[in-house]
């Protein structure tokens, strides 16, 4: 691989014609070490892409099963497309303003706007009684006022385009920081093992396990930021590309905080690592690390609630959270504007044929801590939660099947595969849902979660079900509508409405028959998970 990198693919090709098909391989020549820049890996790769692949547009496998071709038609992948439209426009409102880390970001401006038009929507369809309840942050959020990395190149000064520190990090002096940075590969022990990082910035290798919630940062970080003397530390993410991702770094006892931090793509990540290669014992590239900013723990969120009202008086709860990082397309337009369309659909349902009372809950409040709306709605309303059968989520819909080749994000035929979870493992709920992903042909993993993923992890006392999934998009900057199509979004939502029908058919007590909910902490909290991750 370190070959590869080494080499610069050139204009120089050969064109070679077997039968109809036209090849145009690339020649590579050797680049000087010496002779580098941040764009020799960009280059690299899309001259790699322009002649080593020709487009291939195939259509989205997932086939709804024909007795249900006519069921749910009027939930409508346009409508869908819209709401989202309108939740990424308000999203782009904060980069236009300047935004460090923009988005919907909690306790801001922009998911006060995104709120406002879920409800003004919803009022608009003559839904009664909408509600947007405010609440005090439950953990607080992070503001950056400036992130930048750069480096020196002899009389040159480089920006690094991809640096980000979405979550809360140690702060730089005035100034920032300007270091020699030195490698340190997984972090593990055994690479940090004799290393003297005093007067330095650590750049550590991050392994991606899916996205960018889980990986070896998580264990690696905080063993440099608590067991070396590093001043800094900068992620290189094993992601495809080079842009901006809002990256976790916690722990089972709070984030890793003590030190400043950022991450960056992989190109960036490269091309530093690159010079540090090519430099001698005692001229290491220096870096400029500026990393300002606070968590601030004043501040309110909203929930939007609007209720259905059926013919008994249990419950279920439909819920999407609407805050998140850049345009928050994957994470979590996309589940809102699904919510959005399910409830359109619902009002125009007589209320006879509607048996639960729907609850329609858009929560805010969720990045930082996972459930801050979810919590203070659980909190506020314990007699609505006592008669609910469940709360399913809507989260991370419809984003491309895609896998890293070579550092370019290739996308596939079908959809990312959504992880199911049914937070007590009740096994009429998984029935339902394998009914519904057999029905309309939904890519999922073939094992489901026993614990609540997502923001229903602030309803403790209720079970949940739903799907979710990370992968490469996810809080990412090129997140973004071009990823999505209506006819994916449209045949999930169809899916959701089957869903909430079948789960009405079954008797409240047989949901929660022994169930134990909120036995365990979500897999992102879980000690043994945390525990497999000590290896790195």
């Amino acid at each position: 691989m370190i070959k590869f990198f080494n080499l610069l693919i050139t204009s120089r090709l050969v064109i070679i014609s077997i039968g109809m098909i036209t090849f145009t391989p690339a020649v590579l020549t050797q680049v000087s070490d010496r002779d580098i820049s941040p764009e020799d890996i960009k280059i690299a790769i899309e001259n790699v892409t322009s002649n080593y692949y020709i487009p291939f547009d195939v259509t989205n496998i997932g086939r709804v099963d024909s007795s249900l071709a006519n069921s749910y038609t009027s939930i409508s992948g346009a409508n869908i497309y819209e709401y989202l439209e309108a939740l990424t426009d308000i999203s782009l409102q904060s980069k236009a303003n300047g935004d460090v880390l923009w988005g919907r970001i909690q306790g801001g401006p922009y998911e006060r706007k995104a709120s406002e038009y879920v409800k003004n929507t919803f009022e608009t369809w003559g839904f009664e009684d909408v509600q947007m309840q405010e609440f005090p942050l439950t953990c607080g959020v992070w503001v950056p006022s400036s992130v930048d990395l750069s480096v020196q190149q002899g009389e040159n000064q480089v920006t690094l385009t991809s640096a980000a520190t979405g979550y809360p990090s140690g702060v730089t002096p005035p100034g920032g920081l300007t270091l020699p940075v030195e490698y340190v590969g997984f972090g593990t022990a055994a690479e940090l093992r004799g290393k003297d990082l005093k007067g330095k910035i650590a750049l550590l290798y991050v392994r991606v396990f899916d996205g960018v919630l889980m990986h070896s940062g998580l264990a690696s970080a905080n063993r440099i930021a608590t067991e070396t003397n590093a001043e800094g530390i900068i992620l290189w993410m094993d992601l495809p590309g080079n842009a901006k991702h809002a990256t976790q770094l916690y722990t089972p006892t709070g984030w890793v905080d003590s030190i400043p931090w950022t991450s960056i793509g992989f190109e960036d990540g490269a091309y530093l690592r690159r010079l540090i290669d090519i430099s001698d014992d005692d001229s290491q590239p220096v870096v400029n690390l500026f990393v300002e900013g606070e968590f601030r723990t004043v501040g309110t969120s909203q929930n939007v609630i609007a209720v259905l009202p059926g013919t008994t008086d249990e419950n279920l709860i439909i819920t999407a959270h609407i805050d998140g990082f850049w345009e928050a397309v994957l994470d979590n337009g996309t589940g809102v504007a699904a919510l959005m369309e399910l409830a359109r659909y619902y009002k125009n349902i007589p209320q006879e044929q509607r048996t639960r009372n729907l609850i329609f809950l858009v929560t805010g409040d969720h990045e930082t801590c996972g459930s801050g709306g979810s919590d203070f709605y659980h909190n506020r309303n314990p007699e609505i939660i006592e008669k609910t059968a469940l709360a399913i989520q809507l989260e991370h819909l419809g984003a491309p099947g895609n896998k890293n080749s070579l550092n370019m994000l290739v996308t596939t035929n079908a959809l990312a595969p959504l992880v199911p979870f049914i937070s007590n493992g009740n096994y009429s709920v998984r029935d339902a849902m394998q009914r519904m992903v057999d029905n309309y042909g939904i890519v999922v993993n073939r094992n489901s979660f026993t614990t609540p993923a997502g923001d229903v992890d602030g309803l403790i006392d209720i079970p949940s079900a739903g799907f979710i999934q990370t992968g490469y998009l996810y809080h990412s900057e090129i997140d973004s509508l071009d990823w999505y199509k209506p006819e994916d979004l449209e045949r999930l939502t169809r899916a959701h409405a089957f869903l909430i029908d079948e789960v009405n058919k079954i008797p409240i007590e047989e949901i929660r028959e022994s169930s134990v909910v909120g036995d365990l902490p979500p897999p992102y909290s879980s000690p043994d998970v945390m525990e497999l991750l000590r290896v790195w």
